[in-house]
This record gives structure tokens, C-alpha cells and sequence, in this order.
């Protein structure tokens, strides 16, 4: 969820307020991050993001970000969210001994004898 958050408030500039209102943060609550942060588009973000998280504590996923992102027209967002959560996948699965998905190109044929050509 953090690496989302991160990559949200990279790119999601002043449309924070869309996107907050989409995840149904109240506009009294837009307005309260505002006057909190009034020079830091950044943390006016994240506040968002927090206030919204708070609120779904039962289920804050990363795929309610994604649809309200989408809402929102704000798909290379979401893209970035979901390439970054594809590239954690894999590289948890090849950490954990799931392999790389590579083989060796002579073990293929080893009954062929080995003429350094991998073809």
C-alpha cells in the first residue's frame, strides 16, 4: 500500500481533490487537509490518501485505488500502481526459490552433443 501511496502522490499533482472525492473523503475533510497543509501539494496528497485509509480500515486494498483512479482519468496513475505491484510480484516469487524462469540452453539436448552454437 505504501509504494501505491508513494507513486500516487508522485503523480497525482492538484487533481488530489478528484481523487479524494472519489474515494469518498468529504469535501469538509479536502477542505481541513488544505488549511493543514497550504504550500505542500505533496502532503496534501498523502493526507487524502491517509484520511481515506482511515476510514476503510476493513479493507483499504490497492484495487479501490485503482478504480477510483480510473474514475478519476487518471490511468497512467494506475498503470504505474499496477506495473510497480507486477515487478514486486516477480520479484518476491524469484526471491522465494520460484525460479527465474530461465534454463540452460544445452541441458535441453543433452543426448546432442554440444557444438557451442545454442541453436
Amino acid at each position: 500500500m505504501r509504494a501505491a501511496f508513494d507513486i500516487i502522490c508522485d503523480h497525482v499533482g492538484k487533481d488530489w481533490r478528484r481523487l479524494a472525492r472519489q474515494l469518498r473523503v468529504s469535501d469538509a475533510m479536502i477542505d481541513a487537509i488544505e488549511e493543514k497543509y497550504p504550500r505542500n501539494l505533496t502532503e496534501q496528497v498523502r493526507e487524502s490518501l491517509r484520511v481515506w485509509k482511515n476510514l476503510h480500515k476493513e479493507d483499504p486494498a490497492v484495487s479501490h485505488l485503482l478504480r477510483a483512479l480510473r474514475a478519476c482519468q487518471l490511468n497512467l496513475v494506475a498503470d504505474l500502481i499496477e506495473d510497480d505491484q507486477q515487478a514486486r510480484s516477480l520479484e518476491s516469487e524469484t526471491s522465494r526459490g520460484g525460479g527465474t524462469g530461465t534454463a540452460s540452453l544445452t541441458s535441453r539436448d543433452s543426448d546432442r552433443p554440444s557444438s557451442g552454437v545454442p541453436w
